[in-house]
């Protein structure tokens, strides 16, 4: 069953970008939780926003898929 979702989720676009996107937000909500008060924490979660959506299109480029931008 994991493997029918995983295969779901590399065949959609809509729901990778998702990913990549909601991502830094639970980084944000989880070290604020944790107690990491801090102004860092919004580049962190950029970094992490702009690098996901970075290994997500050398991975479509990688199988040879078309690259969404």
């Amino acid at each position: 069953m994991l493997n029918k979702i995983t295969n779901s989720i590399k065949n959609n676009h809509f729901a990778q970008m998702a990913i990549c996107c909601i991502l830094p937000v639970i980084l944000i909500i989880v070290l604020q939780l944790l107690g990491f008060d801090n102004i860092i924490l919004y580049p962190i979660a950029l970094l992490v926003c702009v690098g996901s959506h970075l290994l997500m299109m050398h991975s479509a480029a990688k199988k040879g898929g078309k690259a969404c931008h």
